[in-house]
């Protein structure tokens, strides 16, 4: 509440329109005259202090945001200070000499400060002596000035007057002045909601004491009648509270102490009662700016000490939260991480590292070894002097160099690595890239161009042999007859080859629109456009229905699946009118997914293939002779089943004949991370022949 409170009074602060704020300068500014003009010795016309002098530079310092709220400052401060000043008993050559002083040491005193400090702050102890010395460049020109009015004035003694001047307007100046920055700095902070470092580093308790034993100190050094030089007593306030208070209470304790002393001296006590009148004055004004400098260096210098400390902890958690965010990145990358030491020793290697290269190969902070055995693509053992990591440390650059690695427990690896040093021997830094798939990926594509390439050349051969026959004018009709439809079952032949070929190529890498799908509609679809296709040759064929249990999967991609499934049960089952085909769904208790099973009584499948009955272009030996096809659907149906996180298995069954079974996804939320589900238009789409 109370920092609500202060933080909206010091909005209203600044909002205030500049009228209002030449309004408060100007009555301060003339209260600040009229106390240095009363505050005198009774045979002397020297005041102890002259507070105008800082209400003055502070006002001309505000008024710099304009050139035109600059001329209204100094131009209402001549108007203020000529008032007081005739007002109060000087004559008027005299009070010329003051306005005039005051005004060009205002002036000098505001350049030489924003020329000294980078901004009108004073935030550091250098700010405060940059300060000091541009109030005491500045006083002493203003001393001059007065001195030439003394002199016109027809004083006896004019330069005696050069010392006081420069005394008071000097410590008025540095004291005040520096008061007045940090206080307007402070009101700057709470008005724009920022965060404010509060009254001291003290609790109310200490805060209390410090003022209770400031007042004791004081009142028996300077409040007493005795003349012993005691007033260094009061010095260990000064010091207590610079170096527990911030620098604005610092200094507002300082000139409440000041002011004290000033009390005091008028009235005749204190150690300065039996100097002199004049010699009093140069005393306590001293006094009051090393006690008051002495505060403000202090807690100025904890106030940096407390700002450096504030930014130490701001950088440290910055780096902490850099290097968290770092170590979080590298960790999630895809490609391992590894930094070992110029004595091989592990400093940090990632999680994906790791997993490739071992868990337990190697510590941080341990000797590098390894529990795998590294070789070329060849399969050639690769020496240590052409590892990598060696390399790099002997200050050799590697980049996409393939290696193998054969774990301990039978697992190859592919990784393509680069590795280079670190500046100044420091170690080296080792990034592999798992291209294990890539490389089984690029075999595949090998095998898979080469029958690709073979299985159309054979199509395209029996056309160009053909063809040529149809060329001869003499060839018999029936024969020419003949050879138009081995043409045609040529372009057939390869028409479904190129089709299943871009099914199957599409099938891991497209994307998926999966919905909740009736299993029971599906099958009878497919059965209906197999058995009622004009044209098929389709064998009498008993089919057993029993699916109750949906599916949430891409629709065409199941209709596929189901096709392919069942189009090998026709194709290899019994051709003398006892062929059954089941078709049945369950529920897997271990997972929850939906359980498809397709079954015949056919030919079955060879042991020895079963194993190999889902890859590209594997075709079982007894199913040469009954059907053609291009081996491609059963490896059409695992892409399918694994796109949708589902696996599909084979058996052969009692009797004769096999079974395939496929996992698929029962709810949205069993479809495999990365390849979410997003609903899709859910009417009938059968595949294109």
């Amino acid at each position: 509440m109370y920092m609500g409170c202060m933080q909206a009074v010091a909005g209203r602060l600044t909002a205030l329109s500049p009228m209002w704020v030449h309004l408060g300068f100007a009555l301060l500014l003339a209260a600040a005259a009229f106390l240095g003009r009363t505050i005198t010795f009774e045979t002397s016309e020297l005041a102890l202090v002259w507070p105008a002098a800082a209400i003055h530079f502070l006002w001309a310092l505000w008024g710099l945001r304009s050139r035109r709220n600059f001329a209204v400052a100094l131009a209402a401060a001549v108007a203020v200070l000529a008032g007081v000043t005739l007002a109060t008993g000087l004559s008027g050559t005299l009070a010329a000499g003051v306005v005039l002083g005051s005004t060009v040491q205002t002036l000098i005193a505001t350049f030489l400060f924003l020329r000294l400090v980078r901004r009108p702050a004073i935030g550091t102890v250098g700010d405060y002596l940059r300060l000091g010395v541009a109030a005491l460049i500045a006083c002493s020109i203003g001393a001059l000035i007065i001195v030439g009015g003394s002199a016109v004035d027809g004083s006896a003694s004019p330069f005696a007057t050069f010392v006081p001047w420069l005394i008071r307007h000097a410590v008025s100046l540095t004291a005040i002045g520096s008061l007045g920055i940090v206080v307007a700095a402070a009101i700057s902070v709470r008005a724009a909601a920022r965060e404010s470092s509060g009254t001291s580093g003290t609790g109310p308790i200490e805060t209390a004491s410090l003022a209770l034993v400031s007042l004791v100190l004081y009142g028996m050094t300077f409040g007493t009648t005795s003349g012993l030089p005691i007033a260094y007593i009061a010095i260990p306030v000064h010091m207590w509270a610079g170096l527990r208070l911030r620098s604005g209470w610092a200094m507002l304790h300082g000139l409440a102490c000041g002011g004290f002393l000033i009390f005091f001296t008028v009235a005749g006590r204190g150690p300065f009662q039996e100097l002199g009148e004049g010699v009093a004055t140069y005393a306590a004004q001293s006094f009051m700016f090393i006690a008051f400098s002495l505060s403000a260096v202090l807690a100025l210098s904890m106030d940096e000490r407390r700002r450096l400390i504030a930014g130490l902890y701001r950088a440290n958690e910055e780096a902490e939260a850099s290097a968290e965010l770092r170590d979080l990145v590298i960790s999630r990358m895809n490609d391992g991480v590894l930094v070992a030491g110029p004595d091989r020793r592990l400093i940090f290697q990632n999680e994906t590292s790791a997993r490739w290269l071992g868990s337990g190969a190697t510590q941080p902070g341990e000797p590098w070894r390894r529990e795998y055995e590294i070789s070329t693509p060849d399969g050639e053992p690769l020496p240590e002097s052409a590892n990598p990591l060696t390399l790099a440390l002997r200050g050799i650059v590697t980049e996409r160099m393939d290696v193998d690695l054969l774990h301990s427990e039978g697992e190859r690896v592919h990784l393509s690595v680069d590795a280079m040093p670190l500046p100044g021997e420091r170690g080296a830094v080792v990034v592999t890239r798992n291209v294990t798939e890539e490389r089984v990926y690029q075999r595949d594509l090998s095998r898979f161009a080469s029958v690709v390439a073979h299985d159309l050349m054979t199509p395209l051969t029996v056309f160009d042999g053909w063809l040529e026959m149809l060329e001869d004018p003499d060839l018999p009709v029936l024969e020419r007859q003949a050879s138009v439809a081995r043409l045609q079952q040529a372009s057939a032949r390869m028409r479904n080859l190129i089709r299943n070929l871009l099914v199957y190529s599409l099938a891991k890498e497209e994307r998926i629109s999966a919905s909740q799908l009736d299993v029971a509609d599906a099958v009878s679809g497919i059965i209906d456009l197999r058995t009622t296709l004009r044209g098929a040759k389709v064998p009498a064929v008993h089919f057993q229905v029993h699916t109750p249990h949906p599916v949430y999967a891409d629709e065409r991609m199941f209709l596929q699946l189901v096709e392919n499934l069942v189009g090998n049960a026709l194709k290899y089952g019994r051709t003398d009118g006892t062929a059954e085909v089941t078709i049945e769904t369950s529920v897997d208790e271990a997972t929850g997914r939906t359980l498809v099973s397709v079954g015949d009584n056919g030919i079955g499948i060879p042991d020895a293939d079963l194993e190999r009955v889902f890859d590209e272009f594997h075709r079982s030996e007894n199913g040469l002779g009954q059907a053609s096809g291009t081996g491609l659907g059963l490896a059409i149906c695992r892409r399918i089943a694994e796109s949708h996180g589902g696996w599909i298995a084979v058996r052969n069954v009692p009797g004769g004949g096999a079974e395939f079974t496929i996992s698929l996804p029962a709810e949205p939320d069993q479809m495999p991370t990365g390849r979410r589900h997003s609903e899709a238009d859910t009417s009938s789409m059968v595949p294109t022949r």
